[in-house]
């Protein structure tokens, strides 16, 4: 116990912890800080309450309301709408969004796969090139999902838009004026996978992004009401903003928790007290551990802290309208989607460390975050390599029910992996204390492995 004290005030005494938690406020500062209280305004109806594309979530919804919120459904005949207008705009441009490990590119075509968009194109709205090259300006919906046509709109006396165009309702309509997909939706997902890899990926010619740009539909009062209990009874009003606080908090304890620990077990040889660590008695476990579970715990005091943030607040709510609230929500949600990822982050940080002698942890766990990021969607994606679970809105909590066994096992995955690689650590340490093995030994066995493998 002396050891693991010992170990958090070395590292609450280091200039790298106070770097880690002025980048960690940052990230925060930019992403959530005061998210929590705009959202109880908007639920109160004062300032703000009015902005926004969907119903406030604290806010219970009325009869005589005019809209009740949105929902996402895969709806066949918006899905096809929404791709063949943005498909024919990415064409009509031949620039091809998408995000490799989650950085933007854009994809430009060769002549003979500009063909075969164009061919695509034809084929779901029965039009040929020229007729596509002069399709009337309301052809698409004015505001087709998340695509708004300008002049498709106007707004009154207000500033509240006026939709003039849109759906077309009349579905006898030619297929020249107004979008009618002329496949069947099963040809369609075979074109929208023909498309997808012409453009080394499009990011919008993924079944799941078309869903959650163009499958949104109005929720009924019935449906609201449902939202609105779960959200404030069921879920005590806490648990929804705790999971987006743990989203946003988990993008930057999935990298930045390594710069501690690659400094911690550097500075023993950078001022040579290698030597001293090896002479001691205590055991490498012990001393692999109490550093091990000091680093974690310093690392989630600040995320714990910033989370008061966002609980006082809504305290604050649900003692002004009688709501019961879970004052363990963030801690809960911190230890179930944070702590392992930390874990992982932190152990497999030492051992690389202990291994080389070398900060190429780093290095390693740049890309591990990278890639990661870059391959997990924004909400139910979780898989059983996945670093950061990821769920970025309010609302989906039936997305959670449906992925909880997946997460539960993708978090138990990660814890342990830390326990094997803190594990690993200890070995490591123990041979090296042994004079068994050291780093040059190890860059000794990568150079002839890679000369045979040459070979």
């Amino acid at each position: 116990m002396k050891l693991y004290v010992r170990e958090c005030r070395k590292i609450a005494a280091s200039i790298i912890y106070y770097l880690f938690i002025t980048v960690l406020v940052c990230s925060w500062f930019g992403n959530f800080r005061g998210f929590t209280m705009k959202e109880i305004d908007r639920g109160n109806g004062t300032a703000g309450a009015d902005y926004g594309f969907d119903r406030p979530l604290l806010a219970k919804p009325l009869k005589t309301d005019k809209f009740f919120g949105t929902k996402t459904k895969e709806n066949p005949e918006k899905i096809m709408c929404g791709m063949a207008d943005i498909l024919l705009t990415e064409y009509r441009n031949n620039s091809y969004t998408t995000y490799p490990l989650g950085y933007y590119k854009s994809v430009s075509l060769n002549e003979d796969e500009q063909n075969r968009i164009l061919g695509i194109l034809c084929e779901i709205t029965g039009l040929t090139k020229s007729q596509l090259d002069t399709l009337p300006k309301d052809y698409f919906p004015g505001i087709n999902g998340t695509i708004i046509h300008s002049g498709s709109f106007e707004t009154d006396s207000s500033g509240n838009i006026i939709i003039t165009n849109a759906e077309n309702s009349d579905k006898s309509v030619d297929k020249t004026k107004h979008f009618i997909s002329q496949v069947s939706y099963e040809r369609f997902k075979e074109l929208l996978t023909e498309a997808e890899s012409i453009t080394e990926g499009g990011y919008y010619y993924s079944l799941d992004v078309l869903t959650e740009c163009f499958g949104q539909s109005d929720m009924s009062y019935e449906e609201a009401m449902e939202e609105y209990n779960h959200a404030v009874f069921d879920e005590n009003i806490t648990v929804p903003f705790a999971r987006l606080f743990c989203d946003y908090m988990g993008l930057a304890l999935g990298l930045y928790p390594i710069f501690i620990v690659v400094v911690m077990w550097l500075k023993d040889r950078m001022d040579n007290g290698t030597e001293l660590i090896y002479a001691r008695k205590i055991s490498s476990f012990k001393l692999v551990f109490s550093r091990y579970l000091a680093g974690i715990t310093m690392i989630l005091i600040p995320v714990v802290l910033l989370s008061f943030e966002s609980l006082i607040p809504l305290i604050s709510f649900g003692a002004e309208n009688g709501f019961s609230v879970d004052y363990f929500a963030y801690i809960r949600y911190i230890c179930w989607w944070l702590l392992p990822t930390v874990m992982a982050v932190c152990a497999a940080g030492m051992f690389f460390t202990l291994l080389t002698d070398s900060p190429i942890a780093i290095i390693l766990q740049f890309l591990w975050w990278t890639v990661d990021k870059g391959v997990t969607g924004l909400s139910g994606d979780t898989n059983i390599t996945t670093l950061m679970v990821r769920h970025n809105t309010l609302r989906g909590y039936e997305i959670i029910q449906d992925g909880f066994k997946a997460i539960c096992i993708n978090r138990a995955a990660l814890a342990g992996m830390g326990i094997l690689f803190a594990g690993l650590s200890v070995w490591i340490l123990g041979q090296k204390r042994k004079g068994r093995i050291n780093a040059a030994n190890i860059y000794g066995m990568f150079n002839k492995f890679s000369s045979c493998h040459k070979k």
